[in-house]
C-alpha cells in the first residue's frame, strides 16, 4: 500500500528588522493619535479661554460706562459741601439764617455704591475656568478682583458708618418737618424753623461731621476715577491681545 506523506510546510520567521518596523509604526500611530487629541483639546480649551476674557471684557464695558454715574453724583455733593465753611461762620454770626444748611442736607442725605458686574467672574471661579486662561492673564484679572474686594469694604465701612453719623446727627439737629421734607426729596420750600434747638455744640460737631463725610465722598470718586482708568486699560490690553473688537 503506498503511503503518501503530507509535505510540511515550514514558516520562515520574519527577519527581526521587519518586527522592529512593524513595533515603530504602531508605536508612530499611537503617538500621532495622542498628539492630535491633545491639540485638539488644547484647540478647545483656548477657544473657551478667549470666551471667558471676552465676557469679562464685556463686563468691564459695563463697569466702565457706569462710573460717570456716581463720579456725576458725587461731584454735585462736593460743589455743594465745598460750601461748608462759609455756611458756618454765617451761622455763627446768625443762627437763624439756616438757608445754607439746605443744600448740605439735601446731598449729605444718601451715598450711592457701585455695583461691579461680575457675572464673568464668578463663571471663572465656580466652572473652573480659570485654569483655561494663560497665567498672565488669570494674574492680571485676580489683581483687579483684589482691589474691588478691598473698594467694597471701604463702601461697607468707612463710607456708610460716615453716611449713618450724618443721619444720626440730623436726627439731633434738624426739626421733623424739615428732615422730612429732606428725606421725601424736597430741594426747596423746607418747613422752617430748620434747626430744633440752639446748641452750637451739636452744630459744631455736626460740620466737622459733614467735613469728614466730604473727604470721604472725595475718597469714593478718587477710588472710582482709578477703577475707570484700570478697566480702561485692561480692556484695551485684551482687545490687543486676542483682537476681540
Amino acid at each position: 500500500m503506498e503511503v503518501h506523506h503530507h509535505p510540511q510546510l515550514h514558516h520562515q520567521p520574519k527577519p527581526w528588522k521587519e518586527y522592529l518596523l512593524e513595533g515603530l509604526m504602531i508605536f508612530l500611530a499611537v503617538t500621532m493619535g495622542f498628539f492630535a487629541e491633545t491639540i485638539r483639546e488644547s484647540i478647545s480649551d483656548s477657544s473657551k479661554g478667549k470666551e471667558y476674557i471676552r465676557s469679562y471684557v464685556e463686563d468691564l464695558r459695563r463697569d466702565t460706562g457706569n462710573y460717570s454715574i456716581i463720579l456725576t453724583f458725587n461731584e454735585n455733593k462736593l460743589a455743594a459741601l465745598n460750601k461748608l465753611s462759609a455756611c458756618y461762620d454765617t451761622l455763627q454770626k446768625d443762627d437763624k439764617a439756616t438757608g445754607c444748611l439746605v443744600p448740605l442736607l439735601v446731598n449729605a442725605a444718601s451715598n450711592r455704591s457701585f455695583g461691579f458686574a461680575d457675572g464673568t467672574l464668578q463663571q471663572l471661579k465656580n466652572a473652573g475656568g480659570f485654569q483655561l486662561l494663560k497665567k498672565v492673564d488669570k494674574d492680571s484679572i485676580i489683581a483687579f478682583e483684589f482691589l474691588v474686594r478691598g473698594y467694597k469694604n471701604f463702601e461697607s465701612t468707612l463710607l456708610q458708618e460716615r453716611q449713618d453719623i450724618i443721619r444720626g446727627m440730623v436726627v439731633k439737629l434738624i426739626s421733623f418737618k424739615a428732615a422730612e421734607a429732606i428725606r421725601n426729596g424736597a430741594t426747596g420750600n423746607i418747613p422752617t424753623p430748620l434747626l430744633s434747638s440752639g446748641d452750637k455744640a451739636l452744630l459744631n460737631e455736626f460740620f466737622n461731621d459733614l467735613s469728614m463725610y466730604r473727604r470721604v465722598t472725595a475718597k469714593q470718586n478718587e477710588l472710582l476715577r482709578e477703577f475707570k482708568s484700570r478697566s480702561t486699560r485692561l480692556i484695551k490690553y485684551f482687545d490687543e491681545k486676542y483682537h476681540l473688537e
